[in-house]
């Protein structure tokens, strides 16, 4: 959405806004005085859409914080959202920021889970020791392809990657509240698959007697040299096998802490309840 009249914060005139698309859902709403100051927005989220339950994000430029900015920037996302008649919103907010907390915390946002983030430095993870593990799991049949290779075997290939990706998401730890829902082909090709970070040649896909059995990915950060782990599951009657350790390795990465990751603070999943 976008600001069409002044809001007058304690330093500075908010005087304009500019749109920033998120996802293909909602637009991000930027406070512009002379320069952008910060932004905020909402939108529905696809892989537990409810109608009225939303999620958010703000920013503020550190300079032109404490000046009321934020706090203007989350009356107008509250208003909209009101409007809408929602239920709830959630938001992010990393561990080691305890100004954005407190304030999340003053607007009556409450912790609902955390998540945290581990980073390996590629240099330092010795493949060698955790090969035989790859090995050991192709020894005993399975296989691990590229969306290419299976496009190029029938076009409905990238459907039934779809299927149980989507399969696999349904055990991805989520708040309480939250409700899985499949996120739609054309939304899932167009974010995971066709996107300007999607790297095709870096998502492997494990098959286990002609059947696809699991998953893992790489993708390009926005900013930055270094490479973003994606989804990596296995189904459930595919667990228990080495599979998805065996993925991790092909994509010369582990599974949290295990291999050489090293945790960073959290991101805590934060929600306001407006009640029914």
């Amino acid at each position: 959405m976008a600001i069409s009249s002044q809001t007058q914060t304690r330093q500075s005139q908010v005087s304009a806004a500019v749109t920033i698309r998120l996802f293909g859902t909602r637009d991000y709403e930027a406070i512009v005085a002379s320069e952008i100051l910060g932004f905020a927005g909402f939108w529905h989220v696809p892989w537990a859409l409810n109608p009225r339950k939303f999620g958010m994000g703000a920013r503020v430029h550190p300079d032109a914080r404490r000046q009321g900015i934020g706090t203007a920037l989350w009356g107008r996302v509250e208003d909209a959202l009101r409007a809408r008649e929602a239920i709830s919103v959630k938001t992010q907010v990393w561990e080691s920021m305890p100004e954005g907390l407190a304030f999340a915390a003053r607007t009556g946002f409450r912790e609902g889970m955390r998540a945290w983030e581990s980073r390996l430095d590629g240099a330092s993870f010795d493949l060698p020791t955790f090969r035989p593990a790859l090995d050991h799991a192709l020894a005993g049949g399975m296989e691990i392809t590229v969306p290419a290779t299976e496009r190029e075997k029938g076009r409905d290939n990238l459907r039934r990657l779809h299927a149980i990706e989507a399969e696999i998401a349904e055990d991805v730890p989520r708040p309480p509240d939250d409700v899985h829902t499949p996120v739609p082909f054309d939304m899932w090709r167009e974010h995971l698959v066709d996107a300007p970070w999607a790297i095709p040649e870096a998502y492997f896909i494990a098959v286990v007697g002609g059947e696809y059995a699991g998953l893992s990915s790489l993708f390009r950060p926005q900013v930055g040299d270094w490479l973003n782990q994606g989804l990596t599951g296995v189904r459930r009657e595919f667990r228990g096998r080495g599979i998805a350790t065996a993925l991790k390795v092909r994509t010369v990465l582990a599974i949290n802490g295990r291999f050489g990751f090293v945790r960073q603070p959290a991101w805590i999943t934060l929600q306001k309840d407006f009640g029914e």
